[in-house]
């Protein structure tokens, strides 16, 4: 993280994400499973060769960069599914190699300050958007840098007092028709972690049935797409969300304490969901995800709900299996 600083708990799981998916190869671009691909026409292969030029200059360029999404996005439907799909995983890779880059000027003073600023005359409660802090914010260079970064595809965040931008992963559900059925399954994914993180602050901001569900379709995907491009990514956000599933998080935790004992139990609400995800469950359906749930609930059971050595020990067991490591 470097220095004395110190990053966003918020920004943990799509940092990890950028880290990932900075260093994917053109060969893990590829790599994307499909079993028939549609021969290119002269058309598409124009299109294909002209974002190529524009990707090959984005990591040193921003304005290449800037160039290369919006080309996509407005040539996307005139080329097949094997082109766009490769455009798409390009764009998204040099996003995120440029990331670092973005973040560390946005982090930097006086723009933390100005931005802090006009969100404080929006309200804090008021969704932060580009527009709304351009209307307030008067400083030429960081105005300048706010629409850069809204042309580069990402979007401003904030947690712990400070702001970050993050991929708009929103912005790439226009490519979802175009691309494989496994990048499409990604998109979605992706866009509601960047729609709405699931913590701030280390606390959850989600309710815990949205987080189970979460986490369920990222365990699907990797049952549907084993050889996808982004497995890697999806498995190293399973893991947090797989965490947080049975343990909560630092100021959002799943289990209570009784100050007395110090034995922690778990809190209703959480189990309420668990009980709720597992009663919604297919009996066709297959998932090591409810099954591990059901399996601690069990064990639960048998001490009040609370949390044994031996029932953490099980936990632990269960987050090693999902361990990136």
């Amino acid at each position: 993280m470097g220095g004395i600083r110190v990053k966003l708990n918020a920004s943990i799981k799509l940092g990890i994400l950028a880290l990932t998916l900075g260093c994917t190869t053109v060969g893990a671009v590829l790599s994307t499973p499909q079993a028939a691909w549609a021969a290119p026409v002269p058309d598409s292969k124009a299109v294909y060769h002209q974002f190529q030029k524009y990707w090959k200059n984005a990591v040193k360029s921003t304005a290449s960069l800037i160039q290369a999404r919006k080309y996509l996005l407005n040539h996307v439907h005139e080329v097949n599914s094997r082109q766009a799909t490769l455009m798409t995983m390009q764009l998204e890779s040099v996003q995120n190699m440029k990331l670092a880059e973005i973040d560390e000027k946005i982090y930097a003073e006086p723009v933390q300050t100005i931005i802090s600023e006009a969100h404080e005359n929006i309200g804090y409660d008021k969704k932060l958007t580009y527009s709304s802090l351009l209307k307030e914010i008067k400083d030429p260079a960081t105005r300048k840098l706010l629409q850069e970064a809204s042309n580069l595809g990402y979007k401003l965040e904030t947690s712990e007092g400070i702001y970050y931008p993050i991929i708009n992963y929103e912005g790439y559900k226009r490519l979802q028709p175009y691309v494989a059925p496994d990048i499409a399954a990604y998109i979605d994914i992706m866009a509601t972690e960047s729609n709405q993180a699931s913590t701030s602050d280390a606390a959850l901001i989600i309710p815990w049935g949205e987080l189970i569900q979460r986490t369920l379709a990222m365990e699907a995907f990797l049952n549907s797409y084993p050889q996808s491009s982004r497995t890697t990514a999806v498995e190293n956000l399973l893991y947090l969300y797989v965490h947080f599933l049975f343990y909560g998080s630092d100021n959002t935790p799943a289990y209570d304490w009784f100050t007395e004992d110090e034995i922690r139990t778990l809190i209703p609400e959480v189990k309420q969901a668990y009980d709720k995800a597992l009663a919604k469950r297919e009996p066709v359906t297959k998932s090591a995800i409810l099954d591990s749930l059901e399996r601690v609930l069990a064990l639960l059971e048998q001490t009040n709900d609370r949390l044994t050595p031996d029932i953490q020990a099980t936990i632990e067991s269960i987050l090693d299996r999902y361990s990136p490591e």
